[in-house]
């Protein structure tokens, strides 16, 4: 029996991640997680922040999904302030929301692929990545952190340029998923690799607080987009896909599978989106096709409220407290971190699992430590 150090190196640990494994032999006797490396003290940081102001670190935490977890935020300030966010504005999100999700089971099917070798459909997918990032820049300036959402609406419009580029990109993404069926899915290495390894159950996934794709893959349908409906997907018909067993395979193959659902999200986002305001200006001032942010927004005092939306790796929360004054910054802001309790489920996921099966199982769950160590 001996003590190996997995981590916190950043290849196939998806993050600055390290793993005390206790080993006996190639497997797993014990699994001790160790997370706050990556720790940057966010939710201190925003407490002398205006409210405005912190949007462009929520962008931070979970890197690859930005506007979603912007989301969850400016629906908190827009629920305590009594904000009505134009249709125009609510669909726009919807679409923005979607195709980021595509991306993030872009870059998590690529990962856990790339981890076991295969590199080819990592690189398709970034050169199909890079198509999304071209449609945020071209709509806000950033390809990343876009800081988009505000309260109220949108920073600024889409017009019937980026809509074409929206409609190319998701009408083109036939070649990309082709090759994810037959070079992934229907790989012969990738189904010995990955098939009956890691194994969630459902009780598992529920003692840990897991959410999100990983949860859905035990067979149990939550999913906040209609459980509590936000933006305008209570309008849009779609149902949670579930799987009943939960292994490195069918968690790839549910990231698939989402790709496509949103794929039709985005479809039946653009066949109502209409002519209108893309932000509400009772709480801005305008000038022309310029909005100005007011700073200086102030919420009443005694606030809690929580909010939450649909990731791409499950519930993102935020938990927003104010003092017992009127005031420009928050008292306390939590968030509630999806990648925190699928790290926290590690220590019993691992036990009994080869070394060689660490990565393909990381790989598989597709946590963010930007999100985790916040």
């Amino acid at each position: 029996m001996y003590i190996l150090n997995y981590g916190p190196h950043h290849p196939s640990t998806h993050g600055i991640l390290r793993l005390l494994l206790t080993m006996e032999g190639e497997e797993v006797i014990k699994c001790e997680p160790i997370i706050g490396y990556l720790h940057r003290g966010v939710e201190k940081l925003v407490e002398s922040k205006s409210f405005i102001s912190i949007i462009p670190y929520i962008d931070r935490l979970d890197y690859l999904a930005p506007v979603i977890s912007e989301h969850a935020y400016v629906l908190a300030l827009e629920k305590v302030l009594n904000i009505e966010v134009p249709r125009r504005a609510l669909i726009v999100r919807t679409i923005f929301d979607e195709l980021t999700r595509i991306s993030c089971h872009i870059m998590g099917i690529g990962c856990a692929t790339y981890d076991m070798g295969l590199m080819n459909v990592f690189l398709y997918g970034m050169e199909e990545r890079e198509k999304i990032m071209d449609i945020f820049y071209s709509t806000t300036g950033n390809r990343m952190h876009l800081a988009y959402y505000i309260p109220g609406g949108l920073t600024n419009d889409i017009n019937i340029d980026i809509i074409t580029a929206i409609v190319s990109f998701i009408n083109n993404l036939d070649f990309y998923l082709n090759n994810v069926e037959t070079l992934v899915l229907n790989g012969r290495i990738f189904k010995q690799r990955t098939k009956n390894v890691g194994i969630i159950t459902s009780d598992l996934a529920i003692r840990y607080g897991i959410s999100g794709l990983n949860l859905r893959s035990t067979g149990i349908n939550y999913d906040i987009r209609q459980v509590n409906p936000y933006g305008i997907y209570k309008e849009l018909s779609f149902k949670p896909i579930l799987l009943n067993k939960s292994d490195c395979y069918n968690r790839t193959y549910l990231r698939y599978l989402e790709i496509k659902q949103s794929i039709d999200l985005i479809r039946q986002c653009l066949d109502i989106i209409e002519n209108g305001e893309y932000c509400s200006y009772n709480k801005y001032t305008r000038d022309d096709s310029s909005v100005f942010f007011d700073f200086n927004i102030k919420l009443p005092a005694n606030i809690c409220i929580y909010t939450s939306v649909e990731n791409s790796r499950g519930e993102f929360g935020i938990h927003l407290f104010t003092g017992n004054k009127y005031c420009n910054t928050p008292h306390r802001l939590h968030f509630k971190a999806p990648s925190f309790a699928i790290i926290q489920m590690l220590g019993e996921l691992l036990k009994g699992a080869t070394l060689a099966d660490v990565s393909v199982i990381l790989g598989s769950l597709d946590f963010i430590m930007g999100d985790c160590d916040r």
